[in-house]
């Protein structure tokens, strides 16, 4: 199934229309079948990216595992490149393994196509990065756009050329470069037509701009200011400098002479907040240009209305299809004006800017997330995720105010409600190592690390822990006592046996987040002890501590997060209980407010509970809701949490499921719910779905290997032979990661967790299916 990620939420949203390319579109088409590593060069503006992005469309149906699309210009810290990717393609935010690694996994044996988008500024990292994906992987092939060649070993290289020159005849029918001009003059002045009147003009504008796609669009935006005639006049004044040879040099300066133009046209105040407005990552709102843009030269003016005159100048670009109205330079321009804020001596003054307004965002969402407005902060958080990294980026740089600490901190909300958990914790190891001082933000940050690790169930967080308890004891913090408290008791009842004990600290701790009003620890401790008795058979329990905690949280009402964790672990206790309809019922209330807060571990949890819940009665759709959540766990890094009881409850229900369906219709209807798209989940899990309209047909799967890639397929036969995996990895001459790795697949993919369930899926193979 094609898989269609991307890394930035509303940053590839088109408003304009794809023109031409043909030819390069058959190259790229050749290309990947030539070379793995396809890198698409040429200037900027010249129009590499859409190229790409148009080429992976169209080859699609050629890599059956999927099609990855990262766009790298917000990235500014190559050290977080394979964070970047990892989350386009959908990887987990995974505590015990590092990004790397999870690509290395992930693309071992599959047959997908990987782009890499605008890679200029990160050409030394990226070599070294796609060399490694592409030495551990068999089929990947990885699709790059870069102003130059990234150096890889047997990189084919793939100049994205200018647009064709027009002949002296030429209709928008039969030119590229004419049909663009066309295009985007309509836009911005919908009576203009091309004619035996003007057509001279255009074609003499398009040769003057060397058949750049953004010179031709920034001229193109001028008809609603200027006459025709004009426009070609002001151009032909400004490139009389580069009159001679076309070569490729001199279409870098027309590009840069058709910017310098447009700059020109604009007012001195346009021209300073286009420098200005280059400090942003990947986009910006209006709240953001108003604090980080005002002020100075511009103290007199009104930054929105500049912002929409650069609009109108095609210089700023709006976002289609975001709540908020967002803008974002293309990277040409954005490079064009950080040049002349730096030539101005100002680019650490707004650098400086730039953190303090998204250091004063995450201030205002670490008092707001917690309450009536966090479905609002989610998003927004989120979509201004480029811009927190170059904040902290700049703050980690340049310690000694906390500014760190406050930022990772600030953005607890982020970090917890999207689950970027993994990428949190080594953002907080950054802050901590910048800003080593034991302060109270200090001990906030180290909260919040041990938590976030907790929730992962990496044992290594309990270092943290206990470097969380020295802090409050340093600073006779009873507030930090309580919070460490707490942890400590989750990490009892998590790798612990005294369990009276943990019940006991949670107890403590609770006093004083009562008195302190602290409510997030006090109601969150209430979702541990709660999951904890109702896994362990003590349903009734689970419900008096889920009711404590809603009593608390009546001060919050559209608070979300806990509270949706607290309901799902009042279905798990109602299914303990034995009240299946009541259980079902609930969850299939919650699932709406978890979709729509896109919290993967809350999904993953209400499905995985809804898929016991059904075992008796309609077993078809507990193994497609198991194998829905068993993809969404994978995207968590964790599975339930990591409680043994929950671990427990699984296993069975995959033995249950083993017995009814046989293996092969298992790993069939499985596989077919790890693919599907979470909103279709939803809807087969909250009885959406008309009849037997979720289930798959028998023989669409004819294998039940059909899942696993030939490498799995002969581990697995090895599993058979009761081999451990170390004797694989020597077998097959691979490192035991390697193998440890294949085995976590293959389980996950036939619905199982242990390696005795591998053989009966085997035994009901023929002959001829295999």
């Amino acid at each position: 199934m094609t898989q269609w990620t991307w890394a930035r939420a509303g940053a590839r949203n088109e408003a304009t229309g794809f023109i031409g390319r043909v030819a390069e579109l058959e190259a790229v088409r050749k290309a990947v079948t030539q070379a793995r590593a396809v890198t698409l060069t040429g200037l900027g503006g010249v129009g590499k990216t859409r190229v790409a992005v148009r080429a992976a469309h169209q080859l699609a149906v050629d890599f059956p595992d999927g099609v990855h699309i990262a766009e790298l210009s917000g990235l500014r810290d190559p050290e977080f490149l394979p964070n970047t990717v990892a989350h386009a393609v959908g990887l987990p935010e995974a505590a015990s393994q590092n990004p790397m690694d999870q690509l290395i996994d992930h693309f071992a044996d599959a047959q997908a196509l990987l782009v890499l988008d605008t890679c200029e500024h990160l050409v030394d990292a990226m070599a070294v990065f796609v060399d490694i994906l592409l030495r551990n992987s068999a089929a990947l092939v990885v699709l790059l756009t870069s102003r130059q060649p990234v150096a890889l070993p047997g990189e084919f290289v793939l100049p994205i050329e200018p647009m064709p020159e027009p002949a002296p005849t030429a209709g928008e029918q039969d030119n590229d470069t004419l049909a663009l001009f066309v295009s985007r003059a309509r836009a911005a002045l919908p009576s203009f037509e091309l004619c035996d009147d003007n057509r001279s003009e255009v074609i003499a504008l398009c040769r003057r701009l060397d058949g750049i796609p953004l010179a031709i669009e920034l001229a193109a935006v001028r008809l609603r200011s200027m006459p025709l005639e004009q426009i070609l006049t002001r151009l032909d004044d400004r490139f009389r400098l580069l009159a001679g040879a076309r070569s490729a040099q001199a279409r870098h300066h027309t590009l840069r002479t058709t910017i310098d133009w447009s700059h020109g046209l604009c007012s001195p105040q346009e021209r300073e907040l286009w420098a200005r407005l280059s400090v942003f990552a990947g986009g910006f709102t209006l709240a953001a240009v108003e604090h980080v843009c005002s002020g100075g030269e511009l103290a007199d003016q009104d930054v929105i209305d500049l912002l929409g005159a650069l609009v109108d100048k095609s210089v700023v670009q709006r976002v289609d299809g975001v709540a908020e109205y967002r803008y974002r330079l293309l990277d040409t321009i954005r490079e064009y004006g950080a040049e002349r804020l730096e030539a101005g001596g100002r680019g650490a003054e707004f650098a400086c800017r730039h953190r303090d307004f998204f250091l004063l965002m995450s201030q205002r969402a670490r008092e707001e997330w917690f309450g009536d407005r966090q479905l609002d902060w989610g998003n927004r958080l989120a979509a201004d995720f480029d811009n927190f990294r170059v904040a902290m980026d700049h703050a980690v740089t340049h310690p000694g105010d906390e500014s760190a600490l406050r930022l990772v901190n600030g953005l607890w909300g982020l970090w917890l409600g999207k689950s970027r958990l993994a990428e949190a914790r080594r953002w907080i190891d950054k802050a901590l190592t910048a800003e080593p001082n034991p302060t109270v933000e200090h001990g906030t940050t180290l909260y919040l690390g041990s938590y976030f690790g907790l929730i992962q169930s990496d044992q290594a967080v309990r270092e943290t822990v206990r470097r969380c308890r020295a802090v409050a004891e340093a600073l006779d913090d009873d507030l930090l006592r309580a919070r460490t408290t707490s942890l400590e008791a989750r990490e009892v009842l998590l790798w612990g046996d005294d369990v009276p004990h943990a019940l006991d600290l949670f107890e403590q701790a609770r006093r004083r987040f009562e008195a302190a009003d602290d409510l997030f620890p006090l109601a969150a401790s209430y979702i541990h002890t709660s999951l904890y008795h109702a896994s362990h058979g003590e349903p009734a329990l689970a419900l008096r501590e889920i009711e404590r905690a809603l009593h608390h949280l009546r001060a919050v009402p559209g608070e979300r997060w806990v509270r949706n964790c607290l309901l799902i672990a009042q279905v798990l206790a109602l299914w303990i209980d034995g009240d299946i309809d009541a259980s079902r019922e609930l969850g299939q209330k919650v699932l709406p407010s978890v979709l729509e807060q896109d919290e993967v571990m809350c999904m993953a949890a209400t499905l995985e509970i809804l898929s016991w819940a059904a075992v008796a009665g309609e077993p078809e759709l507990a193994a497609i809701l198991l194998g829905g959540a068993g993809t969404l766990w994978g995207r968590f890094g964790s599975t339930l949490w990591g409680m043994s009881g929950l671990l427990r409850i699984h296993a069975d229900t995959e033995a249950s499921l083993m017995t009814g369906l046989g293996g092969k219709r298992l790993t069939q209807l499985y596989t077919h719910g790890a693919q599907l798209p979470v909103p279709r989940l939803v809807d087969i899990a909250r009885g959406r779905a008309a009849g037997d309209e979720y289930v798959p047909p028998p023989e669409a799967v004819g294998s039940a290997l059909g899942p696993l890639t030939p490498r799995e397929s002969e581990v697995a036969a090895l599993l058979v032979e009761g081999l451990t995996n170390r004797q694989i990895a020597e077998r097959l001459v691979i490192s035991k990661r390697t193998a440890d790795t294949h085995v976590e697949h293959i389980l996950t993919k036939l619905g199982v967790t242990s390696r005795a369930h591998v053989a009966p899926h085997l035994a009901s193979v023929k002959p001829e299916d295999t």
